[in-house]
Parts: structure tokens; C-alpha cells; sequence
């Protein structure tokens, strides 16, 4: 089964090697994006059309507020779809209903039979661009969805919001922001306020808005929008306080998605039976995510100034002598203001890279010599092996001390593997298919 699923994982991730234009950049027009999903999806019967969604975006918190969303209202006897990005461990993260990701064999089928003969004709006859691994993940999922009859679709953007792939739905029931702050400024704009009329974009007509942002002039940009499409504008309550919070939960800024998370299901009308219990067991794959304790290992993808805010808030909670970083960034990615937050709680640091192809890592000699001129008297290393960084960080560390590897999903995840293996996860599947 691995050889086949393999296979199928190539030929998605090989669409990235098609020449297209680049993502939004340099276009006055980026509706194109939307519109060549869309196109697609009517090859394929147009499943977007039979499901009922909540759309939510935001610069961070997005894969919080979706997967504990999905926990509670599964738990509250809905079949609920969730799309999520990105990945960490194994791709087939992307796509799930209830607790369960997509088996490989059925995205096998859902290859052979439906996507593999849309992109064929699609490639023929249409004019646009062929879509992309991400559009093409979410059409894969969508048409999942549908055949599986989900109650619920909950769709994380991937980026922004107007022009995201996502937004290729007519109707939502629910549009959610978690929160706005200054990331992929290069395509959404270099102002807060740029930023969130992009993420705006997830406003439908007569649906019902609601966000943790706080700051008034991003609300009003909000309201406006709202009016606008004649949707309603929904102000979160303070609903976390009837509960008890994990550890995961236990930061400013997880308490905020998971409150995001309790008023639209308030807004739904929904109601799990196990509400404390769901928040007492949740957790996400490199996220906060505590792997190994003596010593203290912690996988977190952050990437930017908000979510290493909430590392951070995460890490001060804990107990231990010395901080081992291991650390790298993608090469888009504004990584100075992460990168001087991170350094100055570090004791040693293990400056490395992430070895997916699809991806470029932030370049090692820079991120040394900036390293370096920011803490001049702790001890900086670089390793091209991010395996030999981790490895390292492992001998040097005391049982006391604490090994933070950050800076991207794709090198958390792929380090991830240490303790469990994509192998291990598709074989857990099948056993629980079984």
C-alpha cells in the first residue's frame, strides 16, 4: 500500500514542477486564481455546490480553531469534514472527517478515477493555468467530503482570503477570523489593514461573521465588509470561561481560538456532550506539541512574530535549566523579529534547514551571521543535516534542560519522524479501519 500511496503523493507534489505564473505576484487581476479552481471543480461535478461550510482565515491560530471545531461538533453527532494547511508528519493530514484522515487507498481511487481524467481535459481545453498542488489537495478533499455526505465542511484558508483557493465557495455559513498580523506581506500587503481586507474576502452574502481580532480599526474594516454583502457581525463572547484549559490551551492567544471555537458553535447552535473532555485531551502535531520529556523535547512549526509570541507564552510555563534551539525558517519568510524573540530565551543554538525539495530554507550563512550579531556570546551553530543538528541538541542537552526545535512546520514535521514515522501513521489507520 506504502508503494502506491507514494506514488500518488509524487504525482500531486509533481504539479509543482509545471510552469504557471507565480502565486499572485505581479498580477492586477489575482481573481484568476479563484477562477481557475473554480473551473476545475466543475469538471468534477462542481462538490463545492453540495456542502455546507465554515470558512475561517487569520494569521494565525487558523489550524487551532478548525481542528478543535471539528472535535466538538463531531462530538455533538455531526460528520464533519476538515481541510486543513499545512501538513506535518504525512500529507493525507490535509484532509479528514471526525478523527479520521483520509485513507490512502480512497484518495487512491479519487486520483485515478475522477482527478487524474479532470486534469487531463482540464490541461486541453482550458485556458488558465493548470491548478496547483494546494488546489488540486482541495479539490481532492471536497470531493471527499461530498461522497462521504459531510454535515459540516470546516475550509482553512491556505493565504489572505479574497483570492485564496478556498474562497472558490458561493455560500458559507459561517465566516471566521481568528486574528490579523503582519505576515506574507508580499502578497497581502504590507499594513495590517491591507491584510485584513484581503481576509475579508471570506465574507459571503448572508453569512455570519465573527473574529478574535480586537483591534478597532481591523473590526470596522469588518463591519464594513459586512454591510456590504449583507452579512451579519457577530462579536465573540467570553465563553472559555466556563471552562478549564489544558496546557495546550494555556496561552492568551490559544484561549482566543478556542473561544473563536465556542461561539460559532453558540452562533450553530450546537451542542457537544463532552465539552471539557474534548478540551482536556486536545492537542495538534507540532504544535506546543511535547514529544519527549527527559530531556524536554517541544515541536512547534511557528514561524512568525505572533505564533512565536504564544511559543514563547508556551515555553515560559515550563520547567527546565537550559534552552538547546533548534532552529530554521523558510527563505519568504521575515524571520528577524521571530529570530531575536527566540535567541534571547536560548542557552545553545542549532541553526539548520528542512530538506522537503518542494520548499526553499532560509540561507544558512546569513541566518549564522545574523544569529551571531544578535547573541554574540552564547554558541551559535549552523548544520546543513537538520538530522545532525537534532541529534547533537540531544547529547548536549541534560535531562533537566529543554530542546525547542521551531521555525517551520516542514522542519518540525520532518523531525517529527524521530519518534513517529509516516509509516507508523498509515499503518495506525488501517489498524483502525480494521
Amino acid at each position: 500500500m506504502l508503494n502506491q500511496h507514494q506514488q500518488d503523493i509524487a504525482f500531486i507534489e509533481g504539479l509543482s514542477n509545471i510552469p504557471r505564473q507565480n502565486y499572485m505576484l505581479g498580477l492586477k487581476d489575482r481573481s484568476i486564481f479563484v477562477e481557475r479552481v473554480r473551473k476545475f471543480l466543475t469538471l468534477l461535478g462542481s462538490p463545492e455546490k453540495k456542502l455546507k461550510f465554515i470558512h475561517v482565515t487569520g494569521t494565525s491560530g487558523k489550524g487551532t480553531t478548525v481542528k478543535v471545531l471539528q472535535a466538538l461538533m463531531t462530538d455533538a453527532g455531526y460528520k464533519v469534514g476538515a481541510y486543513v494547511s499545512p501538513f506535518t508528519t504525512t500529507t493525507i493530514e490535509k484532509v479528514s472527517i471526525g478523527d479520521k484522515l483520509i485513507d490512502p487507498k480512497v484518495l487512491h481511487q479519487i486520483l485515478e478515477k475522477e482527478i487524474k481524467p479532470a486534469l487531463d481535459k482540464y490541461t486541453a481545453q482550458c485556458k488558465e493555468d493548470i491548478v496547483s498542488y494546494f488546489e488540486i489537495w482541495l479539490a481532492i478533499a471536497l470531493l471527499y467530503f461530498e461522497k462521504q455526505k459531510c454535515d459540516w465542511v470546516i475550509l482553512e484558508a491556505g493565504m489572505g482570503g479574497t483570492h485564496d483557493a478556498t474562497n472558490v465557495i458561493c455560500e458559507t455559513k459561517i465566516a471566521a477570523i481568528t486574528n490579523i498580523g503582519l505576515d506574507h506581506t508580499e502578497i497581502l500587503g504590507k499594513t495590517k489593514e491591507l491584510i485584513a481586507k484581503d481576509k475579508a474576502g471570506i465574507i459571503k452574502k448572508n453569512s455570519i461573521f465573527i473574529s478574535s481580532e480586537k483591534n478597532q480599526k481591523l473590526l470596522k474594516i469588518f463591519q464594513d465588509k459586512c454591510r456590504q454583502e449583507k452579512a451579519w457581525y457577530m462579536e465573540t463572547k467570553n465563553l472559555v470561561q466556563k471552562y478549564k484549559v489544558n496546557s495546550y490551551f494555556d496561552t492568551k492567544r490559544q484561549k482566543q481560538n478556542l473561544n473563536l471555537a465556542l461561539n460559532i458553535l453558540e452562533l450553530l447552535n450546537i451542542k457537544p456532550q463532552n465539552t471539557q473532555k474534548i478540551i482536556n485531551n486536545f492537542k495538534l502535531i507540532c504544535r506546543q506539541e511535547i514529544i519527549q520529556k527527559n530531556p524536554l523535547i517541544i515541536l512547534d512549526g511557528s514561524h512568525n512574530s505572533d505564533k512565536i509570541n504564544n511559543l514563547l507564552d508556551f515555553v515560559k510555563k515550563q520547567k527546565y535549566k537550559k534552552l538547546h534551539l533548534v532552529l530554521g525558517f523558510s527563505h519568504n519568510k521575515k524571520y528577524y523579529p521571530p529570530l531575536k524573540k527566540l535567541l534571547a530565551i536560548a542557552d545553545k543554538v542549532y541553526l539548520t534547514r528542512f530538506l522537503i525539495a518542494e520548499r526553499k530554507s532560509a540561507e544558512l550563512r546569513k541566518l549564522h551571521q545574523q544569529s551571531k550579531k544578535i547573541r554574540p556570546n552564547i554558541a551559535i551553530q549552523l548544520y546543513n543535516d537538520p538530522w545532525q543538528a537534532l541529534d547533537l541538541a540531544i547529547k548536549s542537552a541534560k535531562k533537566n534542560d529543554l530542546i525547542l526545535v521551531t521555525g517551520s512546520f516542514f522542519l518540525a514535521g520532518e523531525l517529527r519522524k524521530k519518534w513517529i514515522s509516516e509509516e507508523h501513521i498509515l499503518e495506525t489507520l488501517q489498524l483502525d479501519k480494521n
